[in-house]
């Protein structure tokens, strides 16, 4: 017998339509930093209450996500997909319309329902269409696009508010998200193998809440993500007060920082793929601890700094392609119901690592908060490795092939 068969991909026009619209929404979630001093003044209140609307986005994120997936799981993937974008394409028109504080933050929360929609239905299409072997090749891609969106939209969302008003992003992505709807309504697969679409909702989530290893899986992302968002959130603040940059000097070296993200996510595709992805991944989380205690060490120099924030980034993307790819392989016909609460767990970890974070910071300065990460990386790689066995079905795969 010969094992030279053709290796399972993901078609063209399917990763495009995910990718674009995983692109647009980890953008639009983030795209509120540089709007808030003008919609304070637009709408006669403080930047700090401005600052909410950001929370109104991920609160109703972290909430829905986890409420779609076995929705996903049993009725099929597209009207989920198509219900997401169509949500995220009027939250973001409503937002450009809106005449009040009130309204503006109805509309952002539309938002963040709609984009709780899609990581994980996008995640089940993967899962759905691709062997274990292979997903995890297209869960890095996906990421390193969904990266790449969150490091552009920003900068864009000054640039047309310069230029215009702040209205004037949220109506552009609105016109941008028609347009994903649109894609996705031509390319997105109109059926796929969704396994016992029998099951109840309720059975969904006793089947995901009974894995115990599912959920040490999902616990160590949770980690790693607290040093991720810990380390971005405290990063600029720690160059300005250590050496003495401003607010705009701080953007080339976050835009640099950023871009060990998405090199992590592509590298993370293809360690997704090995028999020793759960030590690499292992490895990784504590590396990036270390690197984020020495990084806000006082005494190195500024492009160290920024090196190491570099490989922090990478460091914690590589990891998050491998453990998406074993969550799904633990999932079994609940695929979209696990990436829910994997998808809550990375908003449970932005909002981890900032706050704490900051009580670390607030308690012993910024040495304390490079502690902070590397005990909670500590506790994600010890976690993922003793805890996380790899699956026998994958080993075997790889030695078939």
């Amino acid at each position: 017998m010969t094992t030279d068969q053709a290796e399972p991909v993901l078609p063209g026009k399917v990763f495009i339509a995910l990718g674009a619209a995983m692109f647009l929404v980890m953008g639009v979630s983030l795209m509120l930093g540089p709007l808030l001093v003008d919609l304070a003044e637009e709408f006669h209140t403080s930047v700090a209450v401005t600052g909410q609307l950001a929370s109104a986005t991920f609160i109703a994120w972290a909430v829905v996500a986890p409420l779609v997936g076995p929705i996903s799981d049993s009725y099929g993937r597209r009207p989920i997909a198509l219900t997401g974008l169509g949500l995220v394409t009027l939250g973001l028109v409503g937002s450009g319309l809106a005449v009040n504080y009130e309204m503006i933050f109805a509309f952002r929360t539309i938002t963040g329902i709609g984009s709780a929609m899609i990581p994980p239905n996008s995640g089940g299409v993967i899962a759905d269409l691709l062997p274990p072997r292979n997903r995890g090749k297209y869960f890095g891609r996906l990421i390193g696009v969904a990266t790449v969106g969150s490091a552009l939209i920003v900068p864009v969302t000054a640039l047309l508010s310069g230029v215009g008003s702040w209205r004037i992003p949220f109506l552009a992505f609105g016109v941008m998200a028609a347009v994903v709807w649109t894609m996705s309504w031509r390319w997105f697969p109109s059926s796929q193998s969704v396994v016992s679409q029998s099951m109840t909702l309720v059975t969904r989530f006793k089947q995901i809440g009974s894995n115990g290893m599912l959920w040490y899986v999902i616990c160590s992302n949770a980690a790693q993500r607290m040093v991720y968002f810990a380390m971005f959130s405290y990063l600029a603040a720690y160059l300005t007060e250590t050496y003495g940059k401003s607010t705009g000097d701080t953007a080339l070296p976050l835009a640099l920082v950023g871009l060990g993200a998405i090199l992590g996510a592509f590298i993370g595709s293809v360690v997704a793929g090995r028999a020793a992805r759960l030590a690499v991944a292992s490895a990784c989380s504590l590396g990036g601890g270390i690197a984020a205690v020495v990084l806000f060490s006082a005494g190195i120099s500024e492009w160290m700094v920024i090196a190491l924030g570099f490989g922090v980034a990478a460091f914690f993307s590589i990891g998050w392609p491998v453990l998406t790819t074993r969550l799904t392989e633990l999932a079994g016909p609940s695929t979209a119901t696990a990436l829910g609460f994997f998808a809550a767990s990375n908003q449970l970890g932005a909002v981890g690592g900032s706050a704490i974070g900051g009580l670390a910071l607030a308690l012993g300065g910024f040495s304390m908060v490079g502690v902070f990460c590397l005990a909670v990386a500590a506790v994600a790689a010890t976690v993922l490795r003793f805890k996380v066995r790899e699956s026998p079905e994958f080993s075997r795969a790889l030695d078939a092939g």
